[in-house]
């Protein structure tokens, strides 16, 4: 259920011509995590999470952003399906408090990722005190001068015995990400082509049938992140994930697999996805099994090679049931 493909680097020319429009060619590269800019996301993420005026909220959001949302169907296109989407439920709230148990933030001064664990304490109009726990990653850009959100992923884990989504089960937070000595290199290839790269590496990595191969499209450093679909889901460095992963991947056969939802962005370096997935797996026995969930990563090009970094994998959350929708009713037989 995952990721990357090798992909053919860019041609001379066309590498030269990046090289020289970022910088690198006079000796500067972008800054990562430049001081200034961490500070924004930050303050963006501490504002944005407790504020319940949907009209300050919206001019946040890109006028093209995606949003999957922790309930069914929790896909909103394009600001204002945002604005239609998130109001009626911040209308309810009288008062929220949040606490920010983990929060890292990776940034180029282009494009920048957050990836949160966060708790929130709410009390409804109604009276009623709602207490829950959300795994959430957003992926700004800077346009016109200003970090706005284009993709934003918010989710619930899920019980793996119930099925049922952990609404306030404890934070297991693994605190600040060490970073690597060069956590996001100079871009090296153009916008566009790093956009088909990036679709590439979904249809490719996404019927990934072994570790091995699933292995491929993480890191390559151990400065890389995993939220998974069951609680408690926080996934830390390679070692971790090939962990975690390993008996999953040992019974596949074969897969296939449809994106409903792929959106994706990037500067030739740093890169983001967010995708919805139907996935038809056959395993070693014979038997067949759908799942269906939704993914978003931050990635970072690597010699020609897109890595995810931060990724998050969730199903969406029934409302009425409480309980994970793990794959889609249309394909069901």
């Amino acid at each position: 259920m995952r990721l990357t493909a090798m992909l053919a680097p860019a041609t001379v020319i066309a590498t030269c011509m990046i090289l020289a429009a970022s910088g690198k060619a006079s000796g500067a590269g972008p800054s990562f995590n430049a001081p200034k800019d961490v500070a924004a996301i930050k303050a963006l993420e501490n504002y944005i999470q407790t504020e319940t005026d949907m009209d300050k909220l919206a001019p946040y959001y890109a006028p093209d952003a995606l949003v999957l949302d922790i309930y069914a169907p929790g896909i909103y296109k394009g600001r204002e399906q945002i604005k239609a989407g998130f109001a009626p439920q911040l209308a309810t709230i009288r008062s929220m408090k949040h606490d920010m148990a983990e929060m890292n933030v990776a940034t180029n001064g282009r494009f920048a990722c957050a990836a949160m664990q966060i708790h929130f304490d709410t009390v409804l109009k109604s009276g009623q005190a709602l207490k829950m726990s959300v795994r959430e990653i957003d992926a700004f850009k800077k346009i016109g001068g200003k970090w706005q959100i284009v993709q934003q992923h918010v989710s619930l884990p899920v019980d793996a015995k119930t099925g049922m989504a952990v609404v306030d089960g404890p934070i297991k937070a693994q605190g600040p990400i060490t970073w690597s000595a060069h956590p996001l290199p100079t871009p090296s290839t153009t916008p566009e082509q790093a956009k088909r790269e990036i679709r590439r590496f979904m249809d490719v990595g996404g019927v990934s049938t072994s570790l091995a191969q699933l292995m491929q499209y993480y890191g390559p450093g151990d400065d890389t992140l995993v939220y998974d679909t069951f609680y408690p889901g926080e996934l830390r460095g390679l070692k971790q994930i090939s962990g975690y992963y390993a008996g999953m991947m040992g019974g596949i056969a074969h897969s296939t697999l449809t994106m409903p939802e792929f959106v994706a962005d990037s500067d030739g370096g740093f890169g983001i996805q967010a995708d919805t997935q139907d996935l038809k797996l056959t395993l070693k026995d014979g038997s067949t099994k759908r799942i269906s969930i939704r993914q978003s990563d931050c990635m970072r090009r690597v010699g020609g090679k897109w890595y995810s970094f931060f990724e998050m994998i969730s199903f969406p959350i029934d409302m009425a049931s409480g309980k994970g929708i793990m794959s889609n009713p249309a394909l069901a037989r």
